[in-house]
Formats: structure tokens, sequence, C-alpha cells
């Protein structure tokens, strides 16, 4: 890869994860690598992904968590909190669903204080604004909304109202 660190290497979707597992440890050991992550997009692999968090062999998870799909809150994040794991969110926008399916647009008037002017900021900020999240990685194939994505990571960690109303106003407008 003509590299000769890299910040964070990923198993994905735990492909062979017991033989790269190995192979990255001794790579962190060598201190080419910072931190070994996991990652899956489906729920039923979050059993395993936990039993690897437990073993502590693990320094980040990669799950998807969006205002429509809450199901590694349950257990995933408060295991993620309790041992310190990063954690890093896929789909923060459903795969742009809670933007392409919008019947009505949101009233983002209530969120221009915390500096977000489009919905597709409002439902970032939600996501960021857990404080048991690190990092979210929206797909994008226009590169002006890259600094649109980033500006939503500006307003801070939102409060539980502020989030009520992003998750209650996209529920609305679907």
């Amino acid at each position: 890869m003509k590299a000769d660190h890299i910040d964070v290497f990923q198993i994905h979707n735990l492909l062979d994860w017991q033989t790269h597992l190995e192979t990255l440890e001794r790579l962190k050991d060598e201190g080419r690598i910072s931190v070994i992550g996991i990652t899956h997009y489906t729920t039923s692999a979050f059993p395993e992904m936990m039993r690897i968090m437990r073993s502590r062999r693990i320094g980040s998870v990669q799950v998807p968590y969006n205002i429509g799909n809450l199901a590694c809150t349950e257990e995933m994040l408060p295991l993620a909190e309790e041992l310190g794991i990063g954690v890093i969110v896929m789909e923060p926008l459903g795969q742009g669903r809670f933007l392409r399916q919008l019947r009505r647009q949101p009233s983002v008037e209530p969120l221009k204080e915390f500096g977000l002017s489009m919905w597709a900021q409002a439902l970032l900020a939600w996501v960021v604004s857990d404080r048991r999240v690190s990092v979210a990685i929206p797909a994008t194939s226009r590169p002006e909304r890259i600094i649109e994505n980033a500006q939503a990571g500006d307003a801070g960690h939102l409060p539980q109202d502020v989030r009520d109303y992003i998750r209650e106003e996209t529920m609305r407008c679907l």
C-alpha cells in the first residue's frame, strides 16, 4: 500500500477475521497500525462483533446507525462506550433514503442556531452528537457535499430535545 503507517485498519464485514486479526495484531505490535477495527452492516453480526469487542483485541467498530436504524444503540454503543472502543458510523443518511424519500421538506429553522442549514446536515449532526460516536462516514457522489457534510460536525453535541426534533421531523416528512 506504499504506506509506513496506517491509523485505522479494519476487517471489513468480519471476513475471515480470525486470520486477519492475528496479522493485524503483529503489524500493530510493529507500530505499523495504530487501531484495529471490525465492521459489519447487518445486525445479525452484532453478537459476534460484541464477542470480539470483549476480547479487547480491537479499538474500533464500524456499524450502521441513523435516524431510522437504531439497532446498535441497544447493546453495541453501550459496550463500545464501556470498553473505550471507537465507533465509526456507516450509512448515517440511510443510504440517502432520509433525503430522497421525503414527501415534504422538514423545517431547519429551529436548527439554524446550531449552524445547520440543510436537512442532510441535521441528520449527520443527529448521529455525531451521540457522544458514543467517534465519526460518521457519509457517502456522496458530489464533491460540493463534502464541505456541507463537514459543517454538520460544527454543531457539536446537540441537546436531546433537538435530537428528538430532528428524528420526529424526519419521520413526519417521510
